[in-house]
């Protein structure tokens, strides 16, 4: 249900930032991180495939990166 409603939101999200690119007052970016970081809390699959858009990925991965906090290494167990 959560994935549901992140990508639902992120779609939406999405359009108003199309819609932005072509109305002055309405802002493009910030529509763009919103969806971004919605889709990056739906599933992994999403993020992989925001990846590999060919320019979108290189600028948008790092704040990906910091937004998501994927941890790659294992918590070392110190007893």
């Amino acid at each position: 249900m959560r994935k549901f409603l992140y990508r639902t939101i992120a779609g939406i999200l999405l359009l108003l930032a199309l819609v932005g690119v072509f109305l002055p007052l309405l802002p493009t970016v910030p529509f763009v991180l919103l969806a971004v970081f919605f889709l990056v809390r739906s599933s992994k699959r999403d993020l992989v495939r925001l990846k590999k858009i060919p320019y979108v990925g290189k600028i948008l991965y790092p704040y990906i990166k910091r937004v998501a906090k994927w941890n790659t290494q294992q918590p070392s167990s110190s007893t």
